[in-house]
């Protein structure tokens, strides 16, 4: 898997265990120097990205606990 797939695991997975984080703390969490892949994840409706809060979508979540 790709540097970039990692870290959207890592964001799902983090977000499948908190209702709601800020850019920021993922930022920090992640290990992110910008914002384009939480713009690619909403894009995909992977997530919600509203203002600086970021959600699981329930696509997003299926994805992530899918065996």
């Amino acid at each position: 898997m790709s540097l970039l797939g990692e870290k959207a695991d890592r964001i799902l997975e983090l977000l499948s265990k908190q209702n709601t984080i800020t850019v920021e703390e993922i930022k920090e969490q992640i290990s992110l120097e910008d914002t384009s892949l939480l713009g690619l994840m909403h894009q995909g409706e992977l997530i919600e990205l509203i203002k600086e809060e970021v959600r699981i979508t329930r696509f997003g979540y299926e994805i992530i606990t899918a065996e």
